[in-house]
């Protein structure tokens, strides 16, 4: 019989390189086209890809649609199972009489497709969510910043009161709980992916990490879990020691959590070209593909109650110029790599000018909060300088444009009418030269490459550290502000 006349179905089942077809009648299969027979090939038991039926396994592709066939409603059936990496979707329909028939398409990379739709999704909705709170935690640090300023320089103006002095024990606590407070902003703006500095500093990471586990071992050896540690010296690297001591704890508190019914966690670290890894390894559940792409998204519930202080520890780590990553699969429990990269050997920097004495300048602060320029004003006159004070940026260039000079300007940059850039800006038009600081809560947000920056001489940070301002004020200067035309002076 020619082709063209031949049944359509037959035609179809007989040559089709992409659908198996199988009919099923009287509890076996009574034919099946060649693809059905290559799908069957292979070794391993098929499972339900997802579903309640985790637990059921067929041996072959006949048995599996014979045994579901059997149970066969009259409405059409569908569903996934998996073997091997390979997906196929099945769907069975009865037919007259007893028989049904099965159409089998391997959808394997389909789902591979859907699957990298879906991870670009949640990545697309995961930097939304991190965008709306890096905006919040930015505002938040900010004003938190300014309160610890105000009450960092209170206490150091009660400090350097005489009369003070008995207090001066807990006047040293307040300033260590203010450093410990701005500290914890700091973290904030890692969680928001804000901050931007890096560590100069050289440390010791094996010290800090046997000082980490060692204070992870005494909550671990109550919840009947074992912290096996393989620390050998390790070269220095860049960071800090209180957030790299706040990343391991983070990590070592989740590896604790994944074993509720206790367990072993492995902690190495080596140098492995050019850089150190460390490497923390929990005995628990594991996780699937899908939980392990929004582990370190705070509000993917993934976590559960360690997912703040992973997404701080990812902030931490690629903020070092780092990284931290998971891997995991079911039954095989979580690692957590961090890399870390070497600490640059120390250049041997030229002898720098020698400072020049502590003399009176002529400063001039812009800040619109009150409470700021009131502080301020008093420490700087405490420190026998010579300071006048705008509450805006207008009122900061209408001094320069009267002929007004001075020897040194700190500025906020959040302020209404113009930014503390703006001013920075007007006032090197006005008086090329002139030492410009913004003083600021952001400061940790303000890259090394931000192009404002050839406005200024540098950025202070709030809370303002006192020993960098006085540095300021002892550094050699340059010419002296000229004193303003009393005739000027409206």
């Amino acid at each position: 019989m020619p082709p063209a006349t031949r049944d359509p179905f037959a035609r179809w089942s007989e040559t089709s390189r992409r659908t198996a077809l199988a009919i099923i009648a009287g509890g076996e299969v009574r034919d099946a086209n060649a693809r059905f027979s290559e799908l069957n090939a292979g070794s391993g038991s098929w499972s339900w890809l997802d579903g309640p039926h985790a637990k059921v396994r067929y041996e072959n592709l006949p048995q599996l649609v014979r045994c579901e066939a059997a149970t066969l409603a009259p409405a059409p059936y569908l569903s996934k199972f998996e073997r091997s990496g390979l997906v196929v979707e099945v769907r069975l329909e009865r037919l007259d009489g007893s028989e049904a028939i099965a159409i089998v398409h391997d959808v394997t990379s389909e789902l591979h497709r859907q699957r990298d739709l879906q991870r670009e999704r949640e990545a697309l909705m995961h930097e939304e969510r991190m965008h709306a709170m890096g905006v919040l935690a930015s505002g938040v640090a900010h004003d938190l910043n300014h309160a610890l300023n105000v009450i960092a320089l209170r206490v150091a103006t009660l400090r350097a009161d005489s009369q003070m002095a008995r207090s001066r024990r807990t006047l040293d606590v307040l300033a260590r709980v203010v450093g410990d407070a701005a500290r914890i902003v700091a973290r904030l703006q890692d969680l928001a992916r804000k901050r931007r500095d890096r560590p100069h500093d050289a440390l010791d990471l094996a010290a800090v990490l046997t000082g980490a586990i060692e204070m992870a071992r005494t909550e671990a050896d109550t919840a009947n879990v074992r912290i096996e540690a393989e620390v050998p010296p390790l070269p220095l690297v860049r960071g800090s020691a209180a957030e790299l001591a706040h990343v391991f704890g983070s990590l070592l508190l989740h590896a604790r959590e994944q074993m509720p019914e206790g367990g072993r966690v492995q902690v190495k670290a080596r140098v492995d070209r050019g850089r150190v890894l460390v490497t923390i390894r929990d005995a628990g559940a594991g996780m699937n593909e899908e939980d392990l792409v929004r582990l370190f998204d705070p509000f993917s519930g993934v976590a559960g109650e360690t997912a703040l202080g992973l997404s701080v520890a990812w902030g931490v780590m690629s903020r070092l110029g780092g990284s931290l990553q998971a891997q995991s699969r079911p039954g095989e429990g979580t690692t957590f790599t961090l890399t870390f990269p070497l600490a640059a050997p120390p250049r041997h920097k030229p002898a720098q000018a020698a400072r020049g004495e502590r003399q009176t300048r002529r400063i001039l602060i812009v800040d619109d909060e009150q409470d700021n320029l009131e502080v301020l004003r008093e420490v700087l006159e405490m420190e026998n300088q010579r300071v006048e004070s705008v509450r805006s940026g207008p009122d900061a260039i209408d001094l320069f444009e009267r002929g007004e000079r001075f020897d040194l300007v700190l500025c906020d940059v959040g302020m209404p009418q113009m930014s503390g850039w703006q001013v920075a800006r007007e006032i090197q038009r006005i008086a090329p030269g002139t030492q410009v600081w913004m003083l600021t809560g952001w400061a940790n947000e303000i890259g090394e490459g931000d192009p404002r920056l050839r406005y200024v001489h540098g950025v202070l940070a709030k809370p303002l550290d006192l020993d960098q301002l006085r540095s300021l004020l002892t550094t050699s200067p340059g010419p002296p502000a000229p004193q303003p035309d009393a005739s000027t002076v409206h």
